[in-house]
């Protein structure tokens, strides 16, 4: 076995795949890792306040603004930008920002965006790898409320390279977004045919956008070839991240896919690099019967629907399950809410007032801190897997028959 391993790793070394795949990561080098700026937050928010500020030397005008705020109206089905009233599509539809202000840094707020024609703000807490600090959304909602409390619309963004969870108490009023958001807005600028971008813009943006490709593992040419060299290689792969030292999330995010991809009762789902999702197959198996009581629309089905949400969320520190309500059609959640209140007994976390982003409804400890502690004074990834597929199995065996159970009863005997 072993000497097949060390054959497999010879051969990968002389693959020329491989060494297509060494040059493309030599090209993924950009200025801002050559200036050692991409993992500060500092640098994060200086190119965004430069993008987004109409009057800059781009070009660009409020291009970047507008399109920034209409992706947010495509993926989120329409629904106001902000806390309740919110920002709607006809309010926005009407604006311009030639006259917006952008201030970095305003008592202590990485970017807040100001057009007094508009009565319009919005502040954006800037997130790369540090998370939220204790009490500092609402100190920074405060201090807007008090200072703008006639402007119309106030908009509160909590930006994050990645998916992060923030106090409960603000979820309701700040909409979290990550970096993908930023990806798709400036692949969108440099595409568009009208705004006939100068050669030297357009390479700022590129670099940039190379930037985050690069920190959320976006390069599709890199991931293709990575891809079949791991089918064709992967005992040798395997190996490798068995005796590798952790120093990520990598080993629990592969063994979650792993163990999902390995269960009949359940499939896959959209992840990332921090949530690990899956869709029990009871949802798909009853499809019909989800529409016929208003928990899923006559026109969608369940392959993008985040409405039922089962995740794993993967952190430095904790692994937790959250079944939570996600994004979606309101009166799809309201009525799925109703129905975990009557179950509050199963749905242990969902007694607040419906969040207006996604709602805790149930919740399980996977690893632990003290799990994770051990893990990294120890690197025993036998360990870590062995923890992490009991926990799994006592979640799939014992957890989510419960949470089924309370679905099935509701669709088959409601009047």
């Amino acid at each position: 076995m072993i000497e097949n391993v060390e054959i497999q790793l010879k051969e990968l070394m002389l693959d020329e795949d491989f060494t297509s795949l060494q040059n493309l990561v030599n090209e993924e080098i950009n200025l801002m890792d050559i200036l050692r700026v991409s993992h500060k937050e500092l640098q994060h928010s200086n190119f965004l306040a430069w993008f987004f500020n109409p009057n800059e030397t781009h070009n660009i005008g409020d291009f970047a603004l507008k399109e920034f705020i209409k992706i947010y109206f495509k993926e989120n089905q329409f629904k106001n930008l902000g806390h309740e009233t919110g920002l709607s599509v006809f309010d926005f539809v009407q604006l311009d920002f030639d006259d917006l202000e952008i201030r970095r840094e305003y008592k202590n707020i990485d970017l807040v965006f100001l057009s007094e024609k508009n009565q319009f703000c919005i502040v954006i807490e800037n997130k790369i790898y540090a998370t939220e600090s204790n009490g500092q959304l609402k100190k920074y909602r405060d201090i807007i409320e008090k200072e703008y409390p006639d402007f119309k619309h106030k908009i509160y963004i909590f930006l994050s390279l990645q998916e992060q969870q923030i106090s409960e108490s603000e979820q309701e009023f700040y909409v979290q977004l990550n970096y993908e958001h930023i990806i798709k807005l400036i692949e969108q600028v440099i595409s568009s045919q009208r705004l006939k971008l100068a050669d030297k813009t357009k390479f700022v943006f590129e670099q940039y956008l190379q930037t985050l490709k690069s920190m959320l593992n976006k390069n599709e040419e890199i991931e293709k070839v990575a891809q079949k060299l791991y089918k064709k290689y992967k005992s040798a792969f395997d190996l490798v991240l068995k005796y590798a030292v952790a120093t990520d999330n990598s080993e629990i995010i592969t063994k979650l896919k792993e163990l999902i991809e390995n269960e009949k009762t359940i499939r896959q789902f959209q992840s990332n690099n921090t949530y690990v999702r899956f869709q029990p197959n009871f949802l798909h198996d009853n499809i019909e019967k989800l529409r016929r009581n208003g928990l899923l629309l006559q026109t969608d089905d369940m392959s993008n629907n985040w409405v039922f949400l089962f995740e794993f969320n993967v952190r430095k520190t904790q692994v937790n399950f959250d079944c939570k309500i996600g994004a979606g059609d309101q009166s799809t959640r309201e009525k799925l809410y109703n129905i975990y209140k009557k179950h509050k007994d199963v749905f242990t976390k969902v007694d607040k007032p419906l969040k207006s982003q996604w709602h805790h409804s149930f919740q399980k400890q996977i690893l632990s801190p003290k799990d994770i502690q051990d893990f990294l004074n120890n690197d025993s990834v036998e360990e870590l897997e062995k923890k992490i597929t009991q926990r799994f199995r006592e979640l799939i065996d014992k957890d989510l028959p419960k949470l089924i159970s309370v679905l099935d009863y509701e669709i088959n005997n409601s009047h």
